[in-house]
């Protein structure tokens, strides 16, 4: 039997010797971006966990330059009009990232690759065509590692810095637990 997102959340943090006692506690004391983020989309299709990830984005696209654009088209993809508007959603957002690229704008081209994964996973998850790498765990690390590369690139870091890296996952877990918590009182 597999296990439930929370329960995946909570042994996770336990084998890295976290020991927090619920998902209530992980989310108010976490300091790893990863683990809350795949709680989140392993929660996919729950309509309060697509909206975390929104509010997060908007929150960090509020510090990344060039990134809104991308938080505003992730929060397209719950739309059902068109159909598919997800999977439409997720690609537009890898041609997102392509453009930023070639405009040497790393810090925007990472931030639309972490919408990217949020907006595959939810696009998998929707229609239920879930296949290995549309995995919303996989996606959650993936989105937190290029969210994490578009933090230090937006500070003028280098990417293989390695306290930067760990000073950006901080605040931006912040930042998701923030957005976690302002949409509990909704």
């Amino acid at each position: 039997m597999a296990q439930s997102p929370s329960e995946r959340m909570l042994s996770m943090f336990h084998e890295g010797g976290f020991p927090f006692e619920s998902v209530d506690d992980a989310w108010l004391h976490a300091e790893h971006l990863y683990p809350l983020l795949g709680w989140l989309t392993a929660s996919f299709p729950d309509a309060h966990a697509f909206q975390t990830c929104a509010e997060w984005l908007r929150l960090c696209a509020a510090r990344i330059e060039g990134s809104e654009p991308s938080a505003v088209l992730f929060a397209q993809a719950r739309s059902d009009a068109p159909p598919r508007q997800a999977h439409i959603v997720a690609s537009r957002l890898g041609d997102v990232r392509n453009e930023h690229i070639l405009a040497r704008k790393p810090a925007a081209a990472a931030f639309a690759d972490a919408a990217s994964h949020l907006a595959e996973a939810w696009a998998a998850i929707t229609t239920q065509e879930v296949e290995s790498e549309d995995e919303p765990w996989a996606r959650a690390k993936a989105a937190a590692a290029a969210m994490v590369t578009a933090w230090v690139y937006q500070r003028g870091l280098g990417d293989e810095d390695k306290e930067a890296r760990k000073q950006a996952r901080v605040e931006l877990t912040r930042m998701l637990r923030s957005a976690h918590a302002g949409l509990q009182g909704r």
